[in-house]
Parts: C-alpha cells; sequence; structure tokens
C-alpha cells in the first residue's frame, strides 16, 4: 500500500502518536551497527532486559518465529520509512464517526508489517451526533501501533475522561497517556499531560448556532529515532479534543 492509501486510511481514525522530522540521513539499505537492532540475539538479549511491562511476552512473541522470520523482523526494525509510515498514520484527525469504537489496521510488506489505529469511546449513546451527550463520565481514547510479524513493537495512547451536565461539558476529569515501546530503535520520553475546557460553536443546517465547552487533553513527547546510525529528533505536542456531542478529533504539531 502506498503512502498516500495509508494517510487516507488513517483519516478516519485519528490517534496518537509522533512524527519524526526527516529520516533522509538513513538508509534502509545500510545495516545498523550495533544496538537492538544489529541481530536476532541483540534484539532478544534487549528485550531480556528490559524493565517496561510487557518486554517478557514480547520477547516470547519474537522467539516463536522462525530464524528467518526474525532475520527479517531484524530487517524491518532498520528500515526508518516504516516508522515514517507507522508515524505519518498516527497523525493524521479523527472523521466525523469518533464515537464509533473499532480498529482499522493497513497491512504493509506483505502482510509482515500492521499498522493498527484504534479509537474508543465509552458509554458514548449511539445518538450523541444530535443531541448533548446524557450527565456523567464519558472517556475518549485514541492508539496506534506498529507491529512486525505480529509482534508490537511500539503503541501510543493518550485519552480524557470528561463530564457532561447534559448539555455542555463542565469539567476534565483526567486526561493522559502512555505507551509502549519495545523498538530498540525509539527513544521517547512523556510530558506531564494537561487538561482544560475549551469553546467550540454548533451550528445547525441552516439554523442557529450555540457555544459549548470542549473537553482539551495534551501531551508533549520528546525523544529521538536512531535507526541505521542516523539519529532524528522529536519534539511534538499531541492534543486531543472531544465535544459533548461526541465527537473527538487528535492533531500532532512541532513543538
Amino acid at each position: 500500500m502506498n503512502k498516500p492509501a495509508i494517510k487516507a486510511a488513517a483519516a478516519a481514525f485519528g490517534a496518537v502518536a509522533l512524527t519524526v522530522g526527516t529520516l533522509s540521513q538513513a538508509s534502509a539499505s545500510e545495516p545498523a551497527q550495533d544496538g537492538p537492532a544489529a541481530s536476532p540475539a541483540a534484539y532478544a538479549d534487549f528485550l531480556a532486559h528490559s524493565g517496561e511491562d510487557g518486554a517478557t511476552e514480547t520477547l516470547k512473541e519474537f522467539q516463536s518465529l522462525t530464524a528467518r522470520e526474525q532475520d527479517r523482523f531484524i530487517g524491518y526494525l532498520q528500515d526508518p520509512s516504516l516508522f515514517a509510515d507507522f508515524l505519518d498514520q498516527s497523525s493524521d484527525e479523527a472523521g466525523p464517526d469518533a464515537t464509533a469504537s473499532g480498529t482499522r489496521t493497513t497491512s504493509l510488506r506483505n502482510g509482515d508489517v500492521s499498522l493498527e489505529a484504534r479509537r474508543s469511546a465509552n458509554t458514548f449513546a449511539a445518538t450523541a451526533a444530535k443531541r448533548p451527550l446524557p450527565k456523567g463520565n464519558h472517556t475518549v481514547t485514541r492508539s496506534n501501533k506498529i507491529k512486525l510479524l505480529g509482534v508490537t513493537v511500539m503503541e501510543f495512547k493518550i485519552w480524557e475522561t470528561f463530564y457532561s451536565n447534559g448539555h455542555t461539558i463542565t469539567k476534565v476529569v483526567e486526561a493522559d497517556g502512555g505507551k509502549k515501546n519495545f523498538s530498540g530503535v525509539v527513544k521517547v520520553s512523556k510530558g506531564i499531560a494537561k487538561k482544560q475546557l475549551g469553546k467550540q460553536s454548533f451550528c445547525k443546517k441552516g439554523g442557529s448556532c450555540s457555544s459549548g465547552n470542549t473537553a482539551v487533553a495534551s501531551i508533549v513527547w520528546e525523544g529521538e529515532v536512531v535507526v541505521s546510525g542516523g539519529t532524528f529528533q522529536i519534539d511534538k505536542k499531541q492534543t486531543l479534543v472531544s465535544n459533548v456531542y461526541g465527537t473527538a478529533t487528535s492533531s500532532l504539531v512541532n513543538v
């Protein structure tokens, strides 16, 4: 699947994550000299000594691959274009059907690589797009992950919980995000999640307009990508905005 098709798929979902400034310094044909992406043995050792939750399960999944599959896996880790595709997919806006939960999977490299964009909305009424959400707390989550030969290498999430009084959003109860990173070539740190109320106007076709509050969550991600001897800086602000009608969008901009 070509890159425009990947972006088109992502536009229907939205998500979280990161993007890199430029990847032209590294080539997929250049082998990694050292580090976790140097060989199957080096990657297995990296997972065995990782303190991150889920590393043990990821190691078992990797070791269940055949020797030939493990070699292909390492080749994909050394391919910066795959991370560019993943991060591009993660940075697009959600569509108007953002209240629905579901997962969209985009396959690359003859099915060896999959990009998954997931959206979920807890307690959203099916008719929320036509009237305000009922009183109570409502939670929105956006997540993206990349899998190599069925093994999850990276996953990023952002979520927020807000309170609706039946007319508008009156409070952002919680906002946060999380990640799983078993790539060995991407280093990312998460800043403190921020939450606030925003403003939005709602206009009926041919009718009047009214205003209301939105729930806004944001996170600054900082780090770097090290692939095939090239280092690329990451500094991105990720924002998730939800309104009382159940529509949510996410965006990603340079800091």
